[in-house]
């Protein structure tokens, strides 16, 4: 090998390391920098999509937090006890919710409901699966936006 060319290894880990995606935490919507009309347009998709995709919608209140270790980590696991339908069948029971590991963004899943106060209210998005419900997201009612949401809400509860 002569002094003017590099070993092809050394290029090929250049090219991987520039093409390799960083591991530092990638936000959700909305996206940094966003414009405010842009950012308000995400959540108001988001909330839509969650709407179309759940097999049910519902009020559901927050409570029995408790701090939980995590290997990386500390995490938050909480209840949700649902209390108006909006779309769907209203569970019956109180429904668990946990952080299940730590990332560099911090501990997920991402649920607004594990950031919250015992009492608070949030509309929970949920699945229906052979094990069980599976929670895909929880909204702060005073963050809700979507039509859909919100005409339930207003035909499920007139007062």
């Amino acid at each position: 090998m002569t002094a003017n060319r590099r070993p092809a290894w050394i290029l090929a880990a250049i090219l991987a390391a520039v093409a390799t995606p960083g591991l530092a935490c990638e936000p959700t919507y909305p996206a940094p920098r966003a414009s405010p009309e842009v950012a308000a347009e995400r959540v108001r998709n988001h909330q839509a999509e969650m709407w179309a995709r759940s097999d049910a919608v519902f009020l559901s209140e927050a409570g029995a937090f408790e701090r939980i270790a995590l290997p990386g980590g500390q995490g938050v696991s909480a209840t949700l006890i649902p209390a108006l339908a909006l779309k769907g069948d209203l569970p019956t029971e109180r429904i668990g919710i946990r952080h299940s590991t730590v990332t560099s963004c911090g501990p997920i899943p991402f649920l607004d409901a594990l950031a919250g106060r015992e009492g608070d209210w949030f509309v929970t998005y949920v699945r229906r699966l052979p094990s069980g419900l599976s929670v895909d997201d929880t909204v702060p009612v005073a963050d809700l936006v979507d039509e859909d949401s919100l005409r339930a809400w207003r035909k499920a509860d007139p007062t």
